[in-house]
Order: C-alpha cells, then structure tokens, then sequence
C-alpha cells in the first residue's frame, strides 16, 4: 500500500492541473468566440 500512494497523490496532482488548464482554455476560447461575435456585429 506504501509504494501505490505516493504514486496516486502524484496522479492525482496532475488530473487537478490538467483539469484546471482545460479550464482555463475553455474561458478562453469563450472570451474569443464572444469578442468576435460583438467585433462583427
């Protein structure tokens, strides 16, 4: 159980940085998507 823990904190770690940066591409994407549709109008 002690060699398999570590290695699941570590896996963990990076799901939660990997969401977090999904995350922060979809706002991103959004600003863009909603900053051209008020430019083209």
């Amino acid at each position: 159980m002690a060699l398999v823990d570590p290695n699941f904190q570590q896996h963990r770690q990076t799901w939660i940085a990997f969401t977090r940066l999904i995350k922060y591409a979809m706002t991103i994407i959004v600003l863009v998507l909603i900053g051209l549709a008020i430019f083209t109008l």
